[in-house]
């Protein structure tokens, strides 16, 4: 018999990809939708309008050490990209920074 289906060629067991069950796929799938838990991170989301009240911009999230801050559009990253030293020293100095805060642009529409 031939090894066709309505889809074509049958696909062999070890070149369906890197989960060998459905368990482990899931696993992964809920691995990559949790954030980061930081308590640095939950303070400045929680004082960000304080600390820059007059930039368009807002803390997204926390991913392996970088933080990512939201944009709305392009032209406001073009606004904000100059500005992200000055944010970097700035939360630097807060109590509980890492030693190095490492900061990303990206666009989001909220």
């Amino acid at each position: 018999m031939d090894d066709r289906n309505l889809y074509g060629t049958a696909i062999g067991v070890k070149e369906r990809g890197r989960h060998k069950t459905v368990a482990s796929a899931f696993d992964a799938a809920f691995r990559d939708l949790t954030t980061e838990k930081n308590p640095f991170f939950d303070s400045l989301c929680d004082n960000w309008k304080a600390l820059f009240p007059a930039l368009p911009a807002k803390p997204g999230r926390y991913e392996d050490g970088k933080i990512f801050i939201y944009v709305k559009n392009a032209p406001t990253s073009f606004v904000v990209r100059p500005k992200l030293r000055t944010i970097a020293a700035a939360l630097a100095k807060l109590p509980g920074a890492p030693k190095k805060v490492d900061l990303r642009l990206e666009i989001h529409a909220q």
